[in-house]
């Protein structure tokens, strides 16, 4: 397997993560509950990207591991780092008026922090990544 092939399984895999996470976020603010499906869906698609991703790793070996952490992998993942946590600080503070004046429940408003802020780093990693390939 080349770089390229395990790059493109690692984008999609954490593409897909983010858009359910996305998803179950704006699920939350819409229906105004917590638990707009079930609470464990964000986890288990982050734990079935990381064995696609591991998998692919395993099977690429060591060499093709290597060189898909390329210095384009650093920069995309500094990237998506340091913008989502900015996004971050704007959701809590976006959220904290929302709550404060009663347009959004806060049970629903944490839960989707939380999914918005994992989110806006796995979408933000796939934008940058795409962008920069």
């Amino acid at each position: 397997m080349r770089p390229e092939t395990i790059a493109a399984i690692r984008t999609t895999a954490l593409g897909l993560t983010g858009l359910g996470c996305l998803a179950y976020g704006l699920a939350a603010l819409v229906l105004g509950r917590p638990d707009p499906v079930a609470w464990y869906w964000p986890s288990v698609l982050g734990l079935l990207a990381a064995a696609v991703i591991s998998v692919a790793f395993m099977a690429a070996g060591r060499a093709a591991a290597t060189a898909s952490k390329d210095e384009l992998y650093r920069l995309v993942w500094r990237r998506a780092s340091a913008q989502a946590y900015w996004a971050s600080l704007a959701i809590f503070a976006l959220f904290a008026v929302l709550g404060a004046t009663g347009q959004v429940v806060w049970p629903a408003a944490v839960a989707a922090m939380g999914c918005l802020m994992g989110a806006s780093f796995l979408c933000l990693f796939v934008l940058h990544d795409l962008r920069m390939r």
